[in-house]
């Protein structure tokens, strides 16, 4: 379903909320990527454009809605963590030593500007789901990193449905018995997720995919809705 604007988005998105029967509402936005520099992880939340942090938003909106209509309501945040690193000019153990600080870091204390956003709405820290990825340090991230995803011994060739099928099929993080799932994720994940990940590898799952583009870093959030592929919805 191609959308026209952001009210007819929010609109949907309530009638998914309103149509499920879930006790949970898990709701992945706010996808960034991190770029290397100095030896230095940075989470480029504008790096995309508007869309990490208008994705957060609107997942916040849709949040603060379902929980007035009684739901728990849970944060995920992905991060690709490796897109750039060919880009960085660094050697491969600065940029894992670079990652595993911010990981560390954000371990403690989440990003002070995706805060900002979510106190906004009556969200914390409190409401994310944290990822074990198994290193010191790093066994309650407020991240969950794309390539310790990758990790997985699932037997799927395209990594990005690879990451999304990990998650989902996790019972540590997700249930699909009891939960429903709002991803807003960039159009460049579309075929990955819709057509690798939902129709192929997973069953069961309760959930709407919402994609807008993430290569438009001059368009407004208005514009996002006509650049390119626009932005589009899906209800499973």
């Amino acid at each position: 379903m191609k959308l026209k604007h952001e009210k007819q988005l929010m609109d949907e998105l309530k009638k998914s909320v309103d149509g499920t029967d879930k006790e949970r509402i898990v709701i992945l936005s706010g996808h960034f990527p991190l770029i290397y520099k100095k030896e230095e992880a940075i989470e480029a939340i504008h790096k995309w454009g508007e869309f990490s942090t208008y994705s957060l938003e609107i997942g916040c909106k849709i949040g603060k809605y379902a929980q007035e209509k009684g739901k728990r309501v849970d944060f995920v945040f992905f991060v690709d963590d490796h897109i750039y690193e060919d880009f960085s000019g660094l050697k491969s153990h600065q940029i894992k030593r670079a990652r595993n600080e911010l990981y560390k870091k954000r371990s403690i204390k989440f990003n002070p500007d995706y805060e900002k956003i979510m106190k906004k709405y009556g969200f914390s820290k409190k409401d994310i789901i944290r990822q074990n990825q198994e290193k010191k340090g790093r066994e309650n991230c407020l991240y969950f990193s794309e390539k310790f995803l990758r990790k997985s011994e699932r037997d799927i060739d395209n990594q990005c449905a690879k990451e999304y099928v990990e998650f989902i099929e996790d019972k540590k993080y997700f249930d699909k018995e009891r939960e429903y799932i709002i991803t807003i994720a960039p159009n460049m994940c579309k075929g990955n997720i819709c057509d690798v990940a939902v129709d192929l590898e997973l069953e069961g799952l309760s959930g709407t995919h919402v994609f807008m583009e993430s290569m438009a870093p001059l368009s407004s959030r208005k514009e996002l809705y006509s650049f390119g592929r626009g932005v589009s919805l899906r209800r499973d």
